[in-house]
C-alpha cells in the first residue's frame, strides 16, 4: 500500500476546474512531503523535496494533472480558485484496501495541504499523514 504514495504524491500539484482557475502562479515551485505513519510506532516521520516547473498549461489541463493509479478510483474531486478537496480509494490484489481524502489551499506563490489515507491491509489497520507545503521558487 505504502506504493500507492508516490503517484499520490502528484495530488499535490495544481489542479484547474473546469468553472474556476486555482490562485496559483507558473514557475518553478517547490513541495516539501512530510509523512507520518500511525499505527507503526517504529516508523520515523519521512520528508521529502521535489521540485516541479508548473506551466500555465499544466493549470489548464484540469484534473487531467491527476495520475490515478491502476488499483485506484478517483472518488470525489472539488477545485476552487483558493483549494481543492479530493478523495480516491485503493484495493490491492492481496486484499489492502485504502481510503484517502484530502485538501488543497492555494495562494498565489504558496500552497499547502493535507492528505490522509486510512490503510486497512493484511498486517493491520494504519493511518498515512501527508502534510504537503509548496512554493513558488523562481521561473522554470
Amino acid at each position: 500500500m505504502l506504493r500507492f504514495l508516490i503517484p499520490l504524491a502528484l495530488l499535490a500539484l495544481p489542479v484547474a476546474a473546469q468553472a474556476e482557475t486555482p490562485n496559483i502562479e507558473p514557475g518553478e515551485w517547490e513541495y516539501t512531503h512530510t509523512t507520518t505513519i500511525e499505527g507503526m510506532p517504529q516508523m520515523q516521520d519521512q520528508v521529502e523535496v521535489t521540485r516541479e516547473c508548473v506551466t500555465q498549461e499544466d493549470i489548464e489541463k484540469g484534473e487531467d494533472v491527476i495520475e490515478v493509479p491502476e488499483e485506484c478510483t478517483l472518488d470525489h474531486v472539488d477545485v476552487r480558485s483558493d483549494g481543492a478537496d479530493f478523495a480516491m480509494t485503493c484495493t490491492d490484489p492481496q486484499g489492502g484496501r485504502a481510503t484517502m481524502e484530502g485538501e488543497m489551499r492555494f495562494m498565489g506563490t504558496r500552497s499547502e495541504g493535507t492528505m490522509t489515507t486510512d490503510v486497512d491491509s493484511p498486517m493491520g489497520p494504519m493511518t498515512i499523514i501527508m502534510e504537503i507545503e509548496g512554493e513558488r521558487i523562481g521561473d522554470c
